[in-house]
């Protein structure tokens, strides 16, 4: 449960997102104690077995372009019915200049 911005350009683009486990079940999230579990031994090789489905999954795209055309095929039977719309109004720029906040 949260927002990203791969929330907006997985209706854009077809996406994939992996998880994988670095830390103790029932770690909250954005806590000292989730930080100091990344350091272990446990959480590298989370990480490492996480990176190696990613890289996987990767090549199998590469050598395979139907896979492409299949994902992009999915993409619009998802959202053919629900375009994309962006939340925020046309025109809305990030002020650049912040010193005259």
């Amino acid at each position: 449960m949260g927002s990203t911005d791969v929330g907006d350009v997985s209706w854009v683009v077809p996406t994939v997102q992996a998880s994988g486990a670095t830390c103790a079940i029932g770690t909250p999230f954005h806590t000292w104690q989730l930080t100091a579990q990344g350091k272990t031994a446990a959480a590298h090789k989370g990480m490492v077995h996480t990176a190696k489905a990613m890289a996987g999954t990767a090549l199998a795209v590469l050598h395979d372009s139907a896979l492409i055309a299949d994902a992009k095929a999915d993409l619009r039977r998802r959202t053919d019915d629900r375009p994309y719309v962006c939340p925020l109004p046309a025109g809305v720029r990030p002020p650049l200049d912040m010193s005259a906040v």
